[in-house]
């Protein structure tokens, strides 16, 4: 299924259409300038999926330490259900290691029943709540992790 995706580095020259992918995604989306920022933080990974030359989707991986968090995850509507998240959470988990994250963090909004299967398909657990979190609507947060290595 995703023997045709390539996942690379995201270039500047990607902040407008990546923007664009998570304007059509998120509630609340990344606008140039927040994709500009991260390519330029020292601590953030921006990784693309792509068919041929179309930009797919994106994740984001920050990292400190041995910890990591993905901010944003976003797959362009046309291309969902082909299986772009999944091979962007695998891509990512692979480099992670790389850079020597033992774990990832994520949080998603308790009604995102699709994220959720998602993640957990990926293998991130379920490790808490933050209440009301969320708003428009209000929600909670469900914290996911997932152990890219033992301790």
């Amino acid at each position: 299924m995703d023997n045709s995706y390539s996942f690379r580095m995201a270039a500047e020259a990607d902040a407008a259409e990546l923007a664009m992918i998570s304007e059509k995604s998120l509630h609340y989306f990344w606008n140039e300038k927040d994709f500009a920022e991260a390519l330029a933080y020292s601590q953030a990974k921006v990784y693309v999926c792509e068919a041929g030359a179309k930009l797919l989707g994106y994740v984001i991986l920050y990292h400190a330490a041995d910890e990591g968090e993905i901010p944003s995850i976003a797959v362009r509507p046309s291309a969902r259900r082909r299986g772009v998240g999944s091979f962007l959470l695998r891509e990512l988990m692979e480099k992670g290691g790389e850079l020597g994250v033992r774990k990832i963090f994520l949080e998603v909004r308790e009604s995102n029943e699709p994220a959720q299967s998602l993640y957990e398909a990926a293998g991130f657990l379920r490790v808490g709540v933050r209440k009301n979190f969320y708003d428009e609507p209000v929600e909670d947060g469900i914290i996911m992790v997932k152990e890219l290595r033992e301790e």
